[in-house]
């Protein structure tokens, strides 16, 4: 009899707070920040005259940012090195793309069947460095597969060879980016050193944009524009066709634009994070969280959501004791609220707010 008074009171207490015999549940992450529908990031290949003159005047206008992977052994990489730090400095991420280029087609030179393992390690490690030295990017780099080529050597060692290349590009860059792929980023089935872009953009006019990133809304993923030239030098898009996507991209806040370093960051710490129930009591819920990855480069807020207990209406949210704004929204079953957590933070305690 004894036992079972105290269990009858547990479960009134329960009842109380609005819990309903049950811990509440775990706060949980959004599959892109603020609920968006899709994620989208648009990138450039090649350090280029146009992205300098043409893409990055066409994103600050429209308030966006990109990411240029860059060749360093370009004389364009030198020149206007100011250029490219002031690019970086808007917002916008600098991304490796090795010193000269080195690919696998024939009309290409350097070829990369005449690279030795040393020679493409240099490529990559150099590369990385130069953009370090040239910018201020202290949060991680990444990378772009010049020509999508994941190998070097002769054809009879470019299996062998893709490993080593991969694992030299794992050293100084946390994602790449391959390229011609035509396949959307589904964060379920990421892998961060062979992350697919949307396929070749060249000649393509705004119309035929859009249809390239229908696929990524349609299925709530992301998409990862390849450009090369804008409005000039070559595989362009004209200038005109990435003024109007940039303008559409800035009118949909629906869909998240982002660099491809913050989209792969957004996607590896929502896997990362280790949400914990730490206790209930007097109309309250607290949770541990762990951030498993090196901060100094996954370092983005995540979105939670969260499922009000039965009977709570609105709340008051606090990270590590300090207030937090909570965005109450509807839902099939019951209302949700939506915080924007910054990384490192250990703990979140939510507090019944009466009306």
């Amino acid at each position: 009899m004894r036992a079972s008074g105290i269990l009858s009171v547990g479960a009134s207490l329960l009842l109380a707070n609005g819990f309903v015999h049950a811990q509440p549940a775990v706060p949980s992450v959004t599959r892109w920040p603020g609920d968006r529908q899709a994620a989208i990031a648009l990138t450039f290949d090649d350090a280029l005259a146009s992205h300098l003159d043409q893409a990055g005047p066409i994103l600050k206008r429209h308030g966006l940012h990109g990411t240029f992977f860059v060749t360093t052994g370009k004389g364009i990489w030198r020149d206007r090195a100011a250029d490219w730090q002031r690019l970086a400095d808007e917002g916008n991420e600098i991304g490796g793309h090795t010193v000269t280029h080195p690919c696998l087609l024939e009309r290409i030179q350097p070829h990369s069947q005449a690279l030795t393992a040393p020679q493409m390690e240099a490529e990559i490690a150099n590369g990385a460095q130069a953009i370090l030295d040239g910018t201020p990017t202290r949060r991680g780099l990444t990378f772009a597969y010049p020509c999508g080529n994941i190998g070097f050597g002769p054809p009879a060692d470019q299996t062998r060879d893709a490993a080593l290349y991969v694992s030299y590009v794992a050293l100084h860059f946390f994602a790449a980016r391959t390229y011609g792929t035509a396949g959307t980023v589904d964060p379920d089935s990421l892998s961060i050193l062979n992350v697919p872009d949307l396929g070749p953009t060249a000649g393509r006019d705004y119309p035929g944009l859009l249809d390239m990133m229908q696929p990524a809304l349609n299925k709530h993923d992301a998409g990862v524009f390849t450009f090369h030239g804008i409005g000039g030098d070559y595989l362009a898009v004209s200038g005109e066709a990435l003024d109007e996507l940039a303008s559409y991209l800035g009118r949909h806040p629906e869909i998240w634009i982002a660099t491809f370093g913050d989209l792969i960051r957004y996607i590896q710490e929502s896997k990362a994070l280790l949400v914990q129930p730490a206790g209930l009591a007097d109309g309250t819920a607290e949770f541990r969280l762990r951030w498993r990855l090196d901060t100094a480069i996954f370092d983005l807020p995540l979105t939670l959501k969260w499922k009000l207990p039965a009977n709570w209406a609105s709340l008051g949210a606090e990270a590590d004791g300090r207030e937090l704004h909570a965005r109450i929204t509807a839902a099939p079953d019951g209302p949700v609220a939506m915080l924007e957590v910054a990384s490192r933070t250990r703990s979140l305690r939510f507090q019944r707010v009466e009306r």
